[in-house]
């Protein structure tokens, strides 16, 4: 038996969208035997799926529409876009009623709530859940690792799931927020998902590629049954593709299966009963993993107690730059139903010098426990650290908004053999209360006082219910445990190529299984989302040890920290030499891997915004702005002060990120930098600064100092962007702000209390007590209007951050021989792609050009015959210049060999060329990019179809 009917029993083939559209998504009348389907090139198409007829609804121009769905009453659609916009329009006339730009990218789905009140869509890698009245965000949710194509809401409206290009569905708690279950099993980029009239089941579709010599891909669209997240029922289809391609009918069994290419939508009959008796088979695995953190200052027993917490025998540990990861315990839990899942732990000892917290404190998400460690017997500050942590928690859970997971957070004294606690109960108490931890815990790991007890609470204080359930099955477990081994076993850096033979070698029980090299990808994914492994931008490459990256990162910070003069940097150079201080034993002693490794750890340096990129004439320096040791001149007394922010969390962090912002924004240029302190100078004019004061750690005040020639609108906008990168990572709740008064003459600041008592007397003005000759106002300033240069600001940071990044990046490409894009082109346009060429290698795309690439003297053709199998696609140029070399039988069959490596093949027209070219038949079948049309933009059509990731239009 099935659960499917096949589709002659139900045959409705709906044709009508134009031969050049591509229809990106549909959706049935709530009431009615109607569909609704847009098209990226903006058509609304409403059909009758009774007789078949269909017929124009509207054309929303100058946006792709992504996604649509029907108001619970029917008399309004909800639109999304490739411009991040949501519209809501009337389906009577056709009127615009609202619209909302939500994402800064392509807002790929959108769903209506059965009471009409919210809206859910997906864009980036977030949900987003909106008011109908007016668009306003509710609630955004965060977990996916990639773009989110699709997303549903359950007809309850208890449930919320969404669909990712990291190959997962996540299940959501709507009214929380809460992440409810992971579901893995597709292979490839997840492009829809929808929930059964009755919330009962949920349908999911991949993408599956059509390129030339596709094979038949099983499990395209998977049915999960939604009172356990098992799945059901498969269904594989040759060609699917497009967001929106399924749709439940709201009264019948029955289920809409959209074919891009073919432009036909099948219909597909249900059994439920025979759905519901199924049981979770032996293919079928669940597992739930749970974080655990040490974390504390450097030399007070962490390391020495993270090894007797999973289970290994005490020994004495040196400081280390980097993290060591632990299994804590493994546990196979049975449940009613007959099913079992799966419980890992993991234990994640964090370095603890504070020169290299910046890199350590990335790794603070999702956490379930988190061991606060301190040293009792010290006799300058025994709690050193601890508020620092105990704050950078809370930041990093605030981060995570709705992805967080309960945590228990507990305060415990390592090294009691030495003496026991050297602080009084009382003070113990205060500090535990003050930072709001769950308990105390006295202990050594040599002598093994308190350990049980410390594992047990552990253990308790794991609230597994409210962690999400991960669906999975025996393959996915069977890779992960594979890449779990090799990294035990110390294996370092690998390919994915020589992990997948290994794979094979070490499990040949799988390896007829249909998609295996597919699901072994997905699977790399899902282990490095838990940070266990890293996948390197370039190359291929798999880091199976990632805490060598924080160890190199640390090394660069406090190489940059140590720099004579104080001023915060280490040249470039010196940093992918690796010619900096580390300890022999954090080293790796390969080279040319370690060479790689530099490259990628600075590249995780820059897109952290931990550093930025400065060229000088000496050279291209990496900047650290919260390692500068230099001393500003006039510090304390900043002359020009107007704003004070006091604020708590992470200092160094949010310093350090706001400068490198500042740094990268059009408005303002770097001017100087000093300890804790940064000015820049206005593109209009005027100079702006900040000053970092630490009252304690993690808690502290951010100054704002001004020049006579910054103009109020200036200053405005230089405020709110501070306040702004503040209020998105400070502590909830810690951010307040005061304006300063200062003289015009001197730069004497008055003190709160005597300004407080002049405006209480009704005064507006103070003399200068210092200068004794200007007068001060007391008054506040009306701010300047911001308007959308703050916008810019964010847009131009992000770019500047992303071009730094991608610059390391094409040096690791380099180093590996990783080409993306084969440039096929006629030497006489070589100008033009050259150029094309260069923008590229500035988006992280590095180009085979024989110009770059052949040495005089020697045949491209047999050149690039080296490198083929390592390139990832062609874009065959047509220009002025008319034929190229791609007529070469030999050229041809390079570019054949690439297309049957399922690989893009793009034909790109050339501006000067007149005309419509006749393309070469081996071309015809591929979509090209015309570069003498502006609209959408040729150049990001290119990167889209090199790298698979679209920019959102503007």
């Amino acid at each position: 038996m099935t659960a499917w009917r096949p589709p002659a029993e139900n045959p409705r083939h709906l044709t009508g969208h134009g031969e050049s559209e591509v229809v990106s998504a549909l959706a049935w009348h709530p009431n009615l035997p109607t569909l609704v389907t847009v098209s990226y090139e903006g058509a609304v198409r409403l059909w009758d799926i009774v007789s078949g007829n269909s017929r124009l609804f509207s054309i929303l121009e100058h946006a792709e529409l992504t996604s649509i769905d029907w108001s619970p009453d029917g008399l309004r659609f909800a639109i999304s876009d490739s411009t991040g916009r949501i519209s809501i329009l009337d389906a009577g006339k056709g009127d615009l009623l609202q619209q909302e730009e939500v994402f800064k990218g392509s807002a790929n789905s959108v769903r209506w709530s059965s009471d009409g009140r919210v809206l859910v869509t997906g864009g980036d890698s977030l949900v987003k859940v909106l008011a109908t009245s007016d668009l306003r965000l509710i609630r955004e949710l965060s977990g996916h690792h990639d773009s989110i194509q699709y997303i549903d809401l359950s007809p309850d409206g208890r449930r919320i799931a969404s669909a990712s290009d990291d190959a997962t569905v996540r299940i959501w708690d709507a009214a929380g927020g809460k992440e409810i279950a992971v579901l893995e099993g597709h292979t490839s980029s997840v492009r829809v998902v929808r929930f059964s009239p009755n919330a009962e089941y949920l349908a999911s579709g991949m993408r599956v590629e059509t390129h030339t010599g596709q094979e038949s891909t099983p499990d395209v669209v998977r049915l999960w049954r939604c009172s356990d997240w098992q799945p059901v029922a498969t269904l594989a289809r040759q060609v699917f593709d497009g967001n929106g391609g399924l749709a439940f009918h709201p009264a019948k069994p029955l289920l809409a299966v959209m074919e891009v290419e073919s432009r036909r939508i099948d219909c597909y009959g249900i059994n439920y009963a025979l759905l519901g008796s199924f049981s979770a088979g032996p293919g079928v695995r669940r597992y739930g993993n749970a974080k655990v953190v040490l974390l504390g200052d450097t030399g007070v027993g962490k390391s020495g107690l993270g090894l007797v917490l999973s289970g290994q025998p005490y020994k004495p540990t040196d400081s280390t730059h980097g993290r060591n990861v632990w299994m804590l315990d493994a546990q196979e839990v049975l449940y009613p139903d007959g099913g079992s899942q799966t419980r890992e732990v993991l234990l994640w000892d964090l370095a603890g010098q504070p020169g290299y917290r910046l890199v350590h404190q990335l790794h603070l998400n999702e956490v379930a426990v988190a061991l606060i460690v301190f040293d009792s017997r010290s006799e300058t500050d025994p709690f050193s650290g601890v508020k620092y942590w105990a704050r950078a928690l809370t930041q990093a859970r605030k981060l995570e908004e709705s992805a967080a997971v309960p945590m228990k957070a507990y305060l415990v004294a390592a090294r009691a053999d030495r003496g026991g606690v050297g602080v009084s109960a009382e003070r113990v108490r205060a500090m535990v209360d003050d930072l709001g931890l769950d308990d105390f815990f006295e202990t050594s790991a040599k002598e093994g006082w308190h350990v049980t007890e410390l594992a047990e609470a552990i253990r308790d204080g794991i609230d597994w219910d409210a962690l999400p359930v991960i669906s999975s099955n025996t393959l996915f477990e069977s890779i992960r445990q594979f890449l779990i081994e090799e990294k035990q076993q110390g294996r370092l850096l690998c390919t994915v190529d020589d992990l997948f033979r290994g794979f094979r070698r070490a499990r040949p029980d799988h390896a007829e299984d249909e998609g295996l090299r597919a699901s072994f990808e997905v699977c790399v994914g899902r282990v490095e989302s838990r940070g266990l492994i890293r996948r390197l931008h370039f190359g291929d490459l798999v880091l199976l040890q990632p805490e060598l990256l924080d160890a190199y990162a640390s090394g660069m910070v406090q190489a940059a920290r140590d720099e004579p003069d104080g001023l915060g940097f280490i040249a470039e150079d010196v940093a992918l030499g690796g010619r900096f201080r580390l300890a022999e034993s954090e080293r790796i002693a390969d080279q040319a891997q370690e060479k790689l490794l530099l490259i990628a750890t600075a590249e995780e340096l820059l897109r952290h915004e931990i550093a930025l990129k400065e060229v000088t004439e000496q050279g291209v320096d990496l900047v650290f702005p919260s390692q500068f040791t230099r001393e500003r001149p006039d510090a304390p007394d900043i002359p020009g002060q107007k704003v004070t922010f006091a604020f708590e969390g992470p200092l160094p962090s949010i310093y350090a990120t706001l400068a490198v912002r500042l740094s990268h924004s059009r408005l303002f240029e770097r001017q100087d930098m000093w300890q804790n302190a940064a000015s820049y100078t206005a593109i209009v004019g005027g100079m702006c600064g900040i000053h970092l004061h630490e009252i304690e750690e993690g808690r502290g005040e951010l100054v704002l100092f001004y020049d006579q020639r910054t103009s109020r609108t200036v200053r405005s906008q230089f405020e709110t962007y501070v306040a702004d990168h503040l209020r998105l990572r400070a502590l909830p709740g810690s951010l307040t702000r005061r304006a300063s008064r200062s003289c015009p003459g001197c730069g004497y600041v008055l003190p709160e209390d005597i300004i407080r008592r002049r405006l209480e007397r009704g005064a507006s003005t103070a003399r200068c007590p210092v200068c004794d000759e200007a007068e001060i106002s007391l008054l506040e300033e009306a701010a300047g209007p911001a308007g959308v240069a703050l916008a810019e600001m964010n847009r131009s940071a992000d770019e500047r951050r992303d071009q730094n990044a991608a610059e390391l990046r094409i040096r690791g490409k380099i180093e590996t021989g990783d080409f993306d894009v084969f440039l096929c082109h006629n030497s006489k346009d070589k100008a033009q792609v050259m150029a094309i060429g260069e923008r590229l290698k500035e988006r992280g795309i590095l180009p085979w050009l024989d110009t770059w690439e052949i040495r005089p003297g020697t045949r491209w053709q047999q050149e690039l015959q080296k490198h083929i199998k390592s390139v990832s696609s062609a874009a065959v140029f047509i220009g002025p210049a008319g034929a190229g070399p791609w007529q070469d039988v030999e050229v041809e069959a390079l570019l054949t060999e690439i297309a049957n490596r399922r690989r893009p093949l793009i034909p790109v027209i050339l501006e000067g060329r007149k005309g419509q070219p006749r393309l070469p038949s081996f071309l015809k079948i591929w979509h090209e990019v015309d570069m003498r049309q502006p609209d959408p933009d040729p150049f990001e059509q290119l990167v889209w179809g090199i790298t698979g990731e679209r920019k959102a239009r503007v």
